[in-house]
């Protein structure tokens, strides 16, 4: 019969031993790595220790929880609707809210000083086609305090008459995002042609005067409108 010689059991013997090891090498690998896996979370990539039971479920709780919390904070943030016939106040970038009227000869020009959501700054929201909530690219009129519309001639801004039939009283509310307005967003308005109400900077101009001269989206034509 074969017999095989001392030297030859040696090395079967350490090639089993070394094929062994590896065996056992790779299952730890295996393991540490799912290990790994269950320590994860989808969340911001978070370590939150070992896996236990019930860990998946309560992770599905608590992405329905979050969902939930976005959504109220989503409709928080929107605020209530704006409709037609609204009361608002409409605050510049300068941080003033319009509502004061001034003027040399006739009082008349329309400005931009107040700090406090009050009766001289109190707005009124008339949507030219009618009832209902108002919507990015709806045509307004504004009434001011003194119960005139905002008209828009050139650059100038005033309010000198009550008339809704007016054309230089159509405005245009707009926001970038579009959609439904609400308070608290932010807007811009254009006048009858293509430019845009604008509030001037104190630092250039001191009175608050609100005026239209570009067709610019820019910094200063920025608006906030707030119930």
């Amino acid at each position: 019969s074969f017999r095989r010689s001392p030297a030859l059991l040696c090395v079967g013997a350490m090639a089993r031993g070394s094929m062994l090891r590896s065996l056992v090498l790779v299952a730890a690998a295996s393991c540490a790595w799912h290990g790994v896996l269950d320590r994860l979370l989808t969340q911001d990539g978070a370590f939150v220790g070992p896996s236990r039971p019930g860990l998946q479920q309560r992770s599905s709780l608590d992405s329905v929880k979050r969902c939930r919390v976005v959504r109220e904070a989503a409709k928080k943030k929107a605020g209530e609707a704006i409709n037609h016939g609204d009361t608002v106040y409409i605050k510049c970038h300068t941080g003033k809210y319009i509502g004061e009227l001034d003027g040399t000869t006739k009082i008349e020009w329309v400005k931009a000083r107040g700090t406090k959501k009050d009766k001289l700054h109190a707005l009124k929201l008339e949507r030219c086609s009618g009832d209902g909530s108002l919507s990015s690219g709806d045509n307004i009129m504004i009434v001011m305090p003194n119960e005139k519309h905002i008209d828009v001639m050139g650059s100038a801004v005033r309010a000198r008459n009550y008339n809704p039939r007016g054309e230089d009283m159509k405005l245009t509310i707009i926001k970038k995002e579009g959609g439904p307005i609400y308070s608290g967003d932010q807007i811009f308005i254009k006048g009858p042609s293509r430019d845009y109400l604008d509030g001037s900077p104190p630092e250039l101009i001191p009175d608050g005067e609100i005026k239209a001269r570009w067709p610019d989206q820019g910094d200063w034509q920025v608006m906030w409108i707030e119930k």
